[in-house]
């Protein structure tokens, strides 16, 4: 199974810019044959998007804005996790909406652990970490902060989970220390590989340095930091282990000239 990464600067959005980069990534990832495509945490609206004077509208099941991601995942039969704004039952939410294959809104993971800061404290935490049978993988979601806690790691174990989604908006050092030694801490507890999707860019927070990765056996295998990029692993589906030895990069830039 291939999995994309969609590695882009989204922090400041404004939301209809990130969202095309999105669907353009999508396609991108559509030409390499990816199963799943993952995108980072607020990825949709952008992360500062409550610090920014750009418009912006939290998604929902009710107001059409997931539809044309749903049309896309119809399109490339792709499984999409996409991080977002969204609001239930006028409740908002800092969630990781996943969009199956066929293009139903399917499973949707809401941030438990909420950073006091005016960039996420307008989100309600999200009270449990889920296990879903996504392609015969026991797959959980969680959002940045989320995975820092090593007791997370141990309920989804508990759950049955074989693999870990992280959706991220995490740069190097700051607050709590380097994220990867996080990551390393929940595949330990978990016993499972973890797969993140951060994002770049400098405007709103330096995430130049910020990395995606591939974690299992509490080791970093891979990451990738830099530029935006599509990032493409393989995963063993069968037996439920990161196959890729690093990331298979796809320039972005490159693509958007090329008018994907």
């Amino acid at each position: 199974m291939k999995i994309a990464f969609l590695h882009f600067a989204y922090c400041c959005g404004p939301q209809p810019d990130n969202a095309r980069k999105i669907l353009q990534g999508m396609e991108i990832a559509a030409q390499q044959g990816a199963d799943w495509v993952l995108t980072p945490e607020m990825a949709l609206q952008g992360y500062h998007m409550m610090r920014g004077d750009k418009p912006f509208q939290l998604a929902s099941i009710h107001n059409g804005i997931l539809l044309p991601f749903q049309e896309a995942c119809r399109r490339y039969g792709q499984r999409l996790f996409l991080g977002c704004g969204f609001v239930d039952d006028r409740t908002p939410r800092n969630s990781c909406v996943l969009i199956s294959a066929d293009g139903k809104y399917c499973n949707r993971h809401d941030k438990v652990k909420i950073v006091p800061w005016i960039t996420e404290n307008w989100a309600h935490p999200g009270e449990e970490f889920a296990v879903w049978d996504l392609n015969g993988i026991n797959t959980s979601v969680m959002v940045c902060a989320d995975a820092y806690f090593a007791e997370h790691g141990q309920l989804i174990a508990k759950a049955g989970a074989q693999l870990a989604v992280v959706v991220a908006a995490w740069p190097p050092g700051g607050h709590a220390g380097p994220p990867e030694e996080a990551w390393k801490q929940l595949s330990r507890q978990a016993q499972i590989p973890v797969i993140i999707c951060n994002q770049t860019g400098t405007e709103g927070m330096d995430c130049s340095h910020a990395q995606s990765a591939a974690v299992s056996d509490g080791e970093v295998l891979f990451t990738y930091e830099g530029e935006e990029a599509v990032l493409l692993m393989d995963f063993d589906a069968e037996k439920k282990q990161v196959i890729s030895q690093a990331f298979e990069v796809i320039d972005f830039a490159n693509c958007k000239e090329k008018n994907y």
